[in-house]
């Protein structure tokens, strides 16, 4: 008699938990992308111009971040911090896997151009890198601004 409440109490608690990974599993939405993936500020040439050529590679590292992870997704938002439901897409266990799986693969893509950019953009001219780099501020303004933005 002990063993089969034992038994009953053992699936009872496994039932129990299972419940709550499955629930847990369903209301963690990841978002498109995040607040934290945008600048936060935009500069001058004289701005530029006063920096350090290690700033500037930097300065480019963190805005080809932004357009890398924004870009994907400008047809449906530029909005930071939206989940697929606030968009229209059903958040479903396909499509959580499949935004999970994107971003796997997109977290590799964003340490292979870190890499990249530290070793070779460092080569090129500071007047070039400035320039570069309020270019890339130039779309990401555009991008925030939206489709009904005055461009």
């Amino acid at each position: 008699m002990y063993n089969i409440k034992k038994q009953i109490l053992l699936l009872l608690v496994m039932f129990l938990t299972a419940l709550c990974i499955q629930t847990n599993a369903q209301t963690t939405q990841k978002t498109l992308f995040g607040k934290l993936d945008q600048v936060n500020k935009f500069h001058t040439i004289d701005d530029l111009e006063d920096s350090s050529k290690g700033e500037l590679v930097k300065l480019y590292l963190e805005r080809n971040k932004e357009l890398t992870t924004v870009m994907p997704f400008i047809a449906l938002t530029t909005k930071p911090d939206q989940k697929l439901q606030d968009i229209g897409i059903r958040n479903d266990a396909a499509n959580n896997k499949l935004l999970a799986k994107y971003k796997t693969n997109e977290k590799k893509l964003l340490d292979a151009n870190s890499k990249i950019i530290t070793e070779f953009i460092s080569y090129a001219d500071s007047e070039n890198l400035i320039w570069s780099i309020l270019y890339m501020e130039d779309i990401i303004k555009k991008l925030r601004l939206g489709f009904k933005g005055n461009f």
